[in-house]
C-alpha cells in the first residue's frame, strides 16, 4: 500500500503546494491508514503532518466515541490535531437538503478553515468506483465519470490508486487501531446500498474492478482536460465584449460548443447552469434566435450572430488589473501621499517566502491583518465586512509559497506588514476595469 500511496503523490504531484499536510482524519480505517502510511512516508518526502476532525453531531455517543479516539491516537502519534463539533442535522434543515450533503458542505468548509497546508482526505479507489456508479445512475457527463479528482484545490487524496480491502489488510499487518462507523454498515444511503449490494456483484465479473475503472478513469481525465482547453481557447476567440458570436458555432464539436456556452455563463455571472440549461442555450444559438432564462433570472437572447444578456438579476463578476512595483521605503513614501495608504498597499520585500503571484481567493485562504492582530478565513472576513457575492471570487489575492499575504481592499497579511525594519518594499498598484 505504501507504494501506491507513494505512486499517487508523484502521480499527480500531490505535493505541488507544499509539504505541510492535514489529514483529514475520522478514526475510520481509511483515514486512520491513510494518516500511517504518511507518517511512514514523513523523512522521504519531508512532510509536516498535522491532523483534522470533526464531530457531525449526528450518531451522538458514538461520535463522542470517535473524538475522543481520534485526539488519544493523535497524542500518542505526536500529531498535532485540531477538533470541532458541528450541528450537521440542523444545517441540513436550514438549507433544505440531505443529510449527506450537509455532512460533505460542513466537512470541507471546516477543513478549509481550520486546516494548515495541503488537506489530505483518505478517499479511495473503491470510493472512487462507487462514485462513478453513483454518477452513473443519476445521469452524468464525462465530468462525472471521470470520478474523484486526486487533486482539487488544496485537497489531495493518496489512497485514490488504493481499495479498501488493501487498507483493511495494510490496517491489520501493523495494528492499526480504528473505530466503526454504524452508519456505513446499513443500507440507508445510496453509497452503503451500492457498496453492499452492487458492487460485489460486479466484482464477481471482475475481481480486480477497481484497477480497471482507475485506468479507466485516467483516460477519461486526459480527454475532459483536452475538451475544456479547447473550448476555453475557442471561448476567448468569441467573447465579443458582452457577448459571444456564434455564426460558426454549428462547425464546432457539441461536446467543446457546450463548453463555452458553460464559460460564457460563468462570465455572464450564472454558475452551475443545469445540462437542460445549455441544451436551450445550445438549440438557440443554432437556430440563431431565441431567448433562455437561466438561474438569477438572467436571460440569454441570440441575435444575428451573437450570444448576449438581454437582462440580468444578478451583476457581472468585475475584473481587476493589480501590479506590483519594487522600490526602497523611502520612495514609497514619496509616492504616496497618504502614509496609512502606504500600509495597505505595501509590502516589505525580505519577508516574502519563495515566489509571489496575483490570484483569486482559494478555498481555506486565511489572512491576519495587521491593525487587528487576528486570523480569519477570507470567507469569514469577506461575510462580515459584507462583500458582495459577485466581488468574492475576483477580488485580487497576492500570495507568496507560504500563503496569503495581500488582498484587494483588506491590505497586507501582518507577517509581510511593513515596519521600522523595512528597507524596500513592493508597491501595489491596482485598477478595477
Amino acid at each position: 500500500m505504501i507504494d501506491k500511496v507513494r505512486a499517487a503523490l508523484k502521480d499527480f504531484s500531490m505535493l505541488q503546494g507544499g509539504n505541510e499536510i492535514t489529514v483529514a482524519l475520522s478514526g475510520g480505517a481509511d483515514s486512520m491508514a491513510l494518516l500511517y502510511a504518511l507518517l511512514r512516508l514523513q523523512d522521504e518526502f519531508s512532510l509536516k503532518i498535522s491532523a483534522a476532525h470533526l464531530n457531525h453531531s449526528i450518531r451522538g455517543v458514538e461520535a463522542d466515541r470517535d473524538e475522543e479516539f481520534v485526539i488519544s491516537r493523535c497524542r500518542a502519534l505526536k500529531v498535532p490535531l485540531v477538533t470541532d463539533k458541528r450541528d450537521i442535522i440542523g444545517f441540513a434543515k436550514e438549507n433544505s437538503c440531505s443529510i449527506e450533503l450537509a455532512a460533505r458542505t460542513v466537512r470541507y468548509e471546516f477543513l478549509s478553515e481550520s486546516a494548515k497546508g495541503i488537506i489530505a482526505t483518505a478517499h479511495t479507489a473503491s470510493d472512487n468506483l462507487e462514485t462513478v456508479l453513483m454518477n452513473l445512475t443519476r445521469g452524468t457527463g464525462l465530468k462525472g465519470l471521470c470520478g474523484i479528482p486526486p487533486v482539487r484545490d488544496r485537497f489531495i487524496r493518496p489512497l485514490i490508486y488504493v481499495t479498501r480491502e488493501e487498507v483493511e489488510l495494510f490496517c491489520k499487518e501493523n495494528d492499526i487501531p480504528f473505530v466503526v462507523d454504524s452508519s456505513n454498515l446499513t443500507d440507508d444511503y445510496t453509497r452503503n446500498h451500492l457498496r453492499h449490494n452492487v458492487v460485489p456483484q460486479l466484482k464477481r465479473i471482475n475481481p480486480s474492478l477497481e484497477t480497471t475503472l482507475i485506468n479507466t478513469v485516467s483516460n477519461l481525465r486526459e480527454d475532459s482536460i483536452f475538451l475544456s482547453s479547447t473550448a476555453q481557447l475557442c471561448f476567448t476567440q468569441l467573447l465579443n465584449g458582452e457577448g459571444l458570436l456564434t455564426e460558426n458555432f454549428g462547425d464546432l464539436p457539441k461536446s467543446v460548443a457546450t463548453r463555452v456556452l458553460i464559460l460564457f455563463c460563468e462570465e455572464m455571472g450564472v454558475t452551475a447552469p443545469t445540462a437542460a440549461h445549455i441544451e436551450a442555450l445550445y438549440e438557440a444559438v443554432l437556430k440563431n434566435e431565441g431567448t433562455v432564462v437561466l438561474p438569477g433570472k438572467t436571460e440569454f437572447t441570440v441575435k444575428k450572430g451573437s450570444l448576449g444578456v438581454k437582462n440580468t438579476g444578478v451583476e457581472k463578476k468585475p475584473i481587476f488589473s493589480v501590479k506590483t512595483v519594487k522600490m526602497s521605503l523611502n520612495d514609497a513614501k514619496t509616492t504616496q501621499k497618504v502614509n496609512n495608504l502606504l500600509l495597505k498597499e505595501a509590502i516589505d520585500c525580505d519577508k516574502i517566502i519563495g515566489d509571489m503571484i496575483v490570484r483569486t481567493r482559494l478555498p481555506g485562504d486565511k489572512i491576519t491583518l495587521n491593525a487587528r492582530n487576528v486570523t480569519k478565513t477570507l470567507k469569514k472576513l469577506f461575510n462580515e465586512e459584507g462583500v458582495p457575492e459577485t466581488r468574492r471570487d475576483a477580488l485580487p489575492v497576492i500570495a507568496d509559497d507560504k500563503g496569503v499575504v495581500w488582498v484587494l481592499g483588506f491590505g497586507p497579511d501582518k507577517r509581510v506588514a511593513v515596519d521600522k525594519n523595512t528597507t524596500d518594499v513592493f508597491l501595489i498598484e491596482h485598477k478595477e476595469i
